[in-house]
């Protein structure tokens, strides 16, 4: 019996040295991840070579899902990037204060509250 040597590897599938046009299937290695969110169990099939990463993003909720399998320490998915922390909304407060100094707060509001105890604040309907 000869031995065949792999030339090239397509994910699932392997090309072979001595019939290059005869394609191999390869066995995948079926790695289980857990989601800690929605606790649904992801199931990736990954190359049989491929190294084993720590997390996996879960199928219905996209949180990462942790391996329940010895993964690989070094091994990261490719081209996914730590997810962005969602910035806080700023305050009304914070918003005014970017916009006006303290002292310019101050006159608006001595100016509002004189409007508003002379009674010309408010010209429209009242809804009592």
């Amino acid at each position: 019996m000869t031995s065949t040597l792999l030339v090239g590897s397509i994910p699932h599938r392997a090309v072979s040295s001595e019939n290059p046009g005869h394609v191999v299937p390869l066995r995948t290695h079926e790695v289980d991840y857990l989601c800690g969110q929605c606790e649904i169990t992801t199931t990736v099939p990954l190359h049989p070579e491929a190294s084993v990463p720590a997390v996996w993003p879960c199928r219905r909720c996209r949180e990462p899902a942790v391996c329940t399998q010895d993964a690989d320490e070094d091994a990261c998915l490719i081209g996914t990037s730590p997810r962005p922390q969602a910035k806080r909304p700023k305050t009304h407060w914070q918003q005014i204060s970017e916009r006006r100094t303290e002292r310019q707060l101050e006159e608006l509001l001595q100016r509002r509250l004189s409007m508003l105890r002379a009674g010309t604040l408010h010209t429209g309907p009242s809804y009592r």
